[in-house]
């Protein structure tokens, strides 16, 4: 496995020098490897979203892609440094949950703690892990290093936030990502819906916090008026909540890490 391809996802926007200190460095240990953003928008601090996001596409790209995930609110504390090496990627962050929804979905993975000071930076700060870790891991990786040489291997954290649980008829889940549409995406998937023998053509209650809806589950937003809201299975495959040509988390105030509850209507 091995490609010279490292793929971005961060919570850092463009406006600072962050994501561009960050390809500097992989470009200066390893000046063949292609860089692709994924994106620099994941909500600020929200690990929940990242995981999302980079479970949603990590299998659209190549076989040995090198993963560069940094959004990482713990920076500076005992959370550990990691690299992940699953059945045909790498993933490079911090040991949050941010990377463990995607290496399960190309399991058999094994996590390994960065702590050779040939996969660091020159440069080391308390606040700049991305750069002073996780790039330099990323661009070494990428440039065909040893996976075993990264450090010892460790239990990899899971993100608990992202699971959905069936009882009862009713399945319990987490809002994990808001796209720029509004389209609220869920933890729930297709599985979970089936277990409630819910499939297209029926209605949902949908349950929060702020209030419930009632929502038919169609294929996709044309299948109701205009204004209208309904629930789908979305391109990830998990149950989202959407209004066509609208604003679902604006009109119903729905945001992520809101706990959630569905059931058939």
């Amino acid at each position: 496995m091995g490609s010279r391809l490292v793929a971005i996802l961060t919570d850092f926007g463009v406006r600072d020098y962050y994501v561009g200190a960050m390809k500097g460095v992989i470009k200066t240990l390893c000046p063949g490897a292609e860089l692709v953003d994924i994106s620099h928008e994941v909500e600020k601090w929200s690990v929940l979203d990242a995981s999302y996001v980079l479970s949603c596409c990590y299998d659209d790209f190549p076989p040995g892609t090198v993963f560069l995930v940094v959004v990482d609110p713990g920076v500076g504390t005992s959370r550990r440094a990691v690299a992940v090496k699953t059945r045909r990627y790498y993933m490079v962050g911090p040991d949050n949950g941010v990377l463990y929804l995607a290496a399960v979905s190309d399991a058999p993975f094994e996590a390994r703690e960065i702590v050779n000071p040939a996969f660091k930076w020159w440069k080391e700060s308390s606040t700049f892990h991305g750069r002073d870790l996780f790039a330099p891991a990323a661009a070494r990786l990428a440039c065909g290093a040893s996976f075993k040489a990264v450090g010892p291997r460790v239990d990899l954290l899971e993100l608990e936030e992202a699971r959905a649980v069936v009882s009862g008829g009713v399945v319990e889940g987490t809002v994990v990502h808001v796209d720029w549409f509004g389209n609220v995406a869920t933890s729930i998937g297709e599985r979970e819906l089936e277990e409630l023998g819910v499939g297209f053509g029926d209605k949902i209650r949908v349950e929060w916090g702020g209030g419930t809806a009632v929502l038919p589950l169609a294929p996709s937003f044309g299948y109701v008026e205009p204004g209208a809201a309904l629930a789908e299975i979305n391109s990830c495959g998990r149950l989202e909540i959407a209004v066509n040509r609208g604003n679902a988390s604006e009109r119903l105030g729905l945001k992520i890490g809101d706990k959630i509850r569905v059931s058939r209507a």
